[in-house]
């Protein structure tokens, strides 16, 4: 397919890093976590045509019998799957051992989330080198990215390229941006004022040939003030 010129008919891949988004903003918004990402980011990016959003995420506390906080993850990855232009592409939790750096210099294990960095790169240069996209928009403010963006905005100079960092407004300031700007990429923080109402759904339901199968419901702990 040929790259669009116009913004009303350019095609435009979102690639989300969902920790980095929790983090930055759903930690100490719990109200904003029911997020529809379909609904928020075609609105945020209305001039083009959003035709593909790539969720990256690892399932937590994956070796706990029981984890609240897992169960509800899982309710939202399952809520996501309804809106039909979302990919969720699953990294993993590993074990590490660390040592404590004061005088005890204990051994303790700790879960690091894997694999998300590289497959958000390999995602986004892949749809361009298969031209799947004329336009690409990163959320996420991690610098790993920083050198995939860089790499795009060398070899492919008809894509357009945008980056939001999810960060709470009174955090603004510490995040850096002057990297993209150095190379021409707008880098801005996500815009928040839609986050509040491009919800989905508190109940969903899933059917199967006209038989209810399955519901879903939004955690009591993420209800809306």
């Amino acid at each position: 397919m040929p790259m669009s010129t116009s913004n009303s008919s350019r095609r435009c891949t979102i690639y989300i890093d969902g920790f980095n988004f929790y983090f930055g903003i759903f930690e100490n918004k719990p109200e904003w976590k029911w997020l529809n990402i379909q609904s928020f980011f075609e609105m945020l990016r209305s001039r083009e045509d959003v035709v593909s959003i790539k969720y990256f995420t690892a399932i937590v506390d994956p070796k706990k019998a029981y984890s609240a906080r897992r169960d509800r993850q899982l309710l939202f990855l399952k809520a996501l799957e309804t809106l039909p232009k979302v990919e969720i592409i699953n990294g993993v939790f590993q074990p590490r051992t660390v040592r404590c750096d004061a005088k005890c210099c204990e051994q303790y294990i700790v879960s690091q989330e894997k694999k998300t960095d590289v497959n958000i790169t390999i995602r986004m240069i892949q749809d361009c080198l298969e031209k799947a996209t004329d336009s690409v928009v990163l959320v996420s403010g991690d610098s790993d990215q920083e050198p995939a963006i860089h790499w795009i905005h060398n070899r492919f100079q008809d894509i357009a390229l945008a980056v939001y960092i999810p960060v709470l407004e009174q955090e603004r300031d510490s995040r850096r941006n002057d990297f993209y700007y150095s190379i021409g990429v707008p880098c801005n923080p996500l815009p928040l004022d839609g986050l509040a109402a491009h919800q989905l759904p508190a109940v969903i339901k899933f059917f199967n040939n006209g038989v209810l199968q399955e519901v879903v419901q939004r955690p009591t702990e993420w209800a809306a003030n």
